[in-house]
Order: C-alpha cells, then structure tokens, then sequence
C-alpha cells in the first residue's frame, strides 16, 4: 500500500517535468522564428520605392526599376573622381558579392554617378571594368539627377575648382537597399562591415517579399 501511494505521488512530478520540457520546446520554436535583426538600419515602409526615370546607362542603354524587379538592389551615389569614400564603398561591395557567393546572382548593385559632366559614358565603364557582372554604372540627364536624388534625400555639392580645373564633390555616402518589389528596405553606410552588409542583404535575398 506505501509502495503504490510513493508511485501515485511521483506522476505530478512526471507530469510537472513534461510540461517544462514543452514550455522549452516552444521558447525554442519561437526564438528559432525570431525576426531578422538587421545590422543596417531598417526603414520599410518609411522611404520612397525604387524607380529610375528610364535611368540611361555606361553601355548607352536604359534601365527602368521594371528591369530590376525579382533583383536585390542596391543604389550607391558617387562619382569616379572621388579619392577615398567612393573606392571603399564599391570595393567593400565587391567583397559583399564574393562573400555571397552564388546568391551575388540576385543582386544587382548601381553606382549613379552625381557628376555627370567629368563622368562620360566611356569614363564610367572603365571605371566599373573591374567590379563585376552585379554592378551597372548609370550616368543621369541633367534633369533626371535632382529628381532622383531629391527622391531619396541624397545630397551633393560641387566645391570650387582648382587651378587645374579639378573639383571635389561632396555628396551622401549612404547607400540603399530595395527588395525583390522595389521597396526600399535598408539603409547602409559606407563604413559598414563586409559581414554586416552580407548577412542583410543575404536575408533580403532569401526572404522575398
């Protein structure tokens, strides 16, 4: 009789033990299925969504955010003359897309350039020979530069040419990131870690919206 009441008395504890290891299972379920915390800052829904204004192109072509849909996108304003800023940034890019691997497929990366004067046709392609397939240098008409710069709140300004007729542009070094929709998403700085960059726009590129 003491035997059977020790044995009855134990099945609250068994019972006790199994919920908690259900209650775990499901703090683990859910903190598998946590959201992504980007290392950029996130703006969705905050920002303007992706368009070009049929945005010609270094190869003498057009581009349309039409083009790019189904793409991860990412808009960097710069120009070729640029001494330091604009290099980081499409080096730190191309490392992005190495580091990808075969994901750098569905990225596509634009260097709209905010100099269009110095910066031809020609001047832009030799610029981005060595980048990759993923970048695509796009030169504005006059009228379309303010537009799509006002578009994203880019700012740039010409400095005072030299005596050799040289200028600096100071421009934003912020550069933006839309998904497969043309929403923009992401935020990023020049100065960002490869494995920051990487890690967001790998989730972008896997998590379509």
């Amino acid at each position: 009789m003491v035997a059977m009441m020790r044995y009855d008395m134990s099945i609250p504890r068994l019972l006790r033990r199994a919920a908690t290891v259900f209650v775990c299972a499901l703090v683990l379920a859910a903190c598998s299925q946590a959201p992504h915390q980007f290392h950029m800052t996130n703006v969705s829904g905050h920002m303007a969504d992706l368009a070009l204004f049929q945005m010609p192109t270094a190869e003498g072509g057009k581009l349309t955010a039409q083009d790019l849909r189904g793409k991860v996108v990412a808009i960097f304003f710069g120009y070729t003359h640029c001494p330091d800023i604009c290099p980081t940034a499409l080096a730190k890019l191309q490392a992005v897309t190495q580091r990808l691997g075969e994901q750098a497929k569905e990225l596509r990366i634009l260097f709209v350039t905010v100099d269009p004067t110095r910066d031809t046709r020609a001047v832009l392609q030799r610029y981005m020979e060595s980048y990759g397939p993923q970048f695509t240098a796009l030169r504005p008409d006059p009228e379309i530069l303010p537009k799509l710069t006002s578009r994203y709140h880019v700012a740039y300004v010409y400095a005072q040419p030299n005596a050799s007729g040289d200028y600096i542009v100071n421009h934003t070094t912020r550069f933006f990131v839309f998904d497969q929709t043309g929403q923009m998403r992401l935020i990023g700085r020049y100065d960002e870690s490869i494995a920051a960059i990487a890690s967001d726009l790998a989730y972008l590129i896997n998590h379509s919206s």
